[in-house]
């Protein structure tokens, strides 16, 4: 009877936690295209039990890896867990049959990320920010607006995104309009300040 009771308490608490986590859930969210690899992006790859296979690699123009016994490899487009998967099937191919690769990929140094601010803005151009930023940072990096931009309605264009262009009213968001949000900046994004 204890077991029991210990048991239907447990699975309660598991669900009030899920349910605290899930309501708050797309807050937190990062969209999946952020959490891609991408060219340029310089990555940490650690094969446990054989550091001679662990070293840094930056990912080419191209999008692939040069990878010790593995040779060329796809990189961008992937997570760091698809790739550690990726890499240590690869290897897997290499080497004995007894001995299963575990391959842990870690992003080092975000370079794929681009964003460019075109239109009236102090500084227009391409911005290489290190970390995720949104519509709002991007303005602010950019230098803030001229005198002659129109506040009430940027746009947001990104043609490898499965997206409508965004529209967003700066002047909205900044008198803290209740529909109002700042968007997060997805990699290739173009800010169009008019």
């Amino acid at each position: 009877m204890y077991l029991r009771q210990t048991l239907v308490v447990a699975i309660l608490g598991c669900l009030v936690l899920c349910a605290a986590f899930g309501a708050r859930g797309g807050e937190d969210q990062v969209p999946g295209a952020l959490d891609r690899l991408g060219p340029g992006d310089s990555i940490q790859v650690i094969v446990w039990r054989l550091p001679e296979l662990s070293q840094r690699v930056v990912i080419s123009p191209t999008g692939k890896i040069q990878y010790p016994l593995v040779g060329e490899i796809q990189a961008a487009g992937l997570t760091a867990p698809e790739l550690s998967a990726k890499l240590a099937e690869a290897l897997r191919r290499h080497m004995l049959q007894d001995e299963e690769p575990e391959v842990t990929v870690s992003l080092e140094a975000l370079n794929s990320y681009r964003i460019y601010v075109m239109g009236e803005v102090m500084s227009p151009g391409e911005l290489a920010p290190r970390s995720a930023i949104t519509l709002v940072q991007a303005l602010a990096m950019a230098g803030g607006f001229t005198a002659y931009a129109k506040r009430k309605d940027i746009l947001v264009y990104n043609r490898k995104a499965d997206r409508a262009p965004i529209r967003f009213d700066y002047k909205a968001f900044i008198d803290g309009a209740e529909d109002s949000e700042d968007p997060l900046l997805l990699p290739g994004d173009t800010v169009i300040v008019r």
